[in-house]
């Protein structure tokens, strides 16, 4: 990973520390979804994937993390 692209992780790394945790392992999953991005925009470069259906999916597994560990039904979220 080039020089400039460890710094961006490094300063994304720090942002994610200052964030309120919301639920127990939030953070860690924060983290975890922003590397998956991450590692799915480098193999976007590499091999032309289609990033943007992937990048969907994993915001929306982290949003599904955060309602259940936060204990929103599927119920209200058929309201929104």
């Amino acid at each position: 990973m080039p020089i400039s692209n460890q710094k961006v992780v490094k300063i994304i790394l720090d942002e994610c520390a200052l964030i309120e945790e919301r639920c127990p392992g939030y953070k860690e999953e924060l983290v975890d979804t922003l590397v998956e991005i991450i590692e799915a925009e480098e193999q976007h470069r590499v091999q032309g994937t289609h990033i943007q259906k992937k990048i969907d999916d994993k915001c929306n597994a982290a949003g599904d993390f955060l309602a259940k560990n936060q204990g929103i039904t599927e119920s209200m979220e058929e309201n929104f």
